[in-house]
């Protein structure tokens, strides 16, 4: 993806390690892209609200609200905004509840390079 097209795309991150938050939107930005982070499920959704993102990067295990809180309410407001769910619950049922909940991709977290999570990103935004 041309880095002009890049800057266009706003990622918003629900993530409430802040060390990973940092690096993750450090890394966003780094590649081209605008990003932001909120700590917590609640925040993420009153920011989708009042503001345009291109893809959601969310959490599971959250405070407040949790990231499968988080699905499903943007799934009962038929919300279509892309989400890659990244988290250490790896289990298969977590990765099949959050697909059915309307998660486009899914990450662990405690497996996955932050670089390969960036590769991840820029294929669901070649998808679109």
């Amino acid at each position: 993806m041309p880095p002009s097209e890049k800057s266009k795309k706003r990622i918003l991150i629900a993530e409430d390690e802040r060390a990973y938050s940092r690096a993750l939107v450090l890394k966003l930005q780094n590649s081209g892209f605008y990003a932001e982070s909120v700590p917590n499920g609640e925040e993420a959704l009153s920011l989708i609200e009042r503001s345009h993102f291109d893809l959601l990067v969310c959490d599971l295990i959250m405070p407040i609200v949790n990231g499968f809180e988080v699905l499903e309410r943007l799934q009962k407001k038929n919300n279509k905004i892309p989400i890659l769910v990244l988290s250490n619950l790896s289990q298969e049922e977590d990765e099949k509840k959050a697909r059915s909940l309307g998660a486009t991709d899914f990450i662990s977290k405690s497996d996955t390079p932050i670089a390969e999570v960036i590769r991840r990103v820029e294929q669901l935004f070649q998808k679109k």
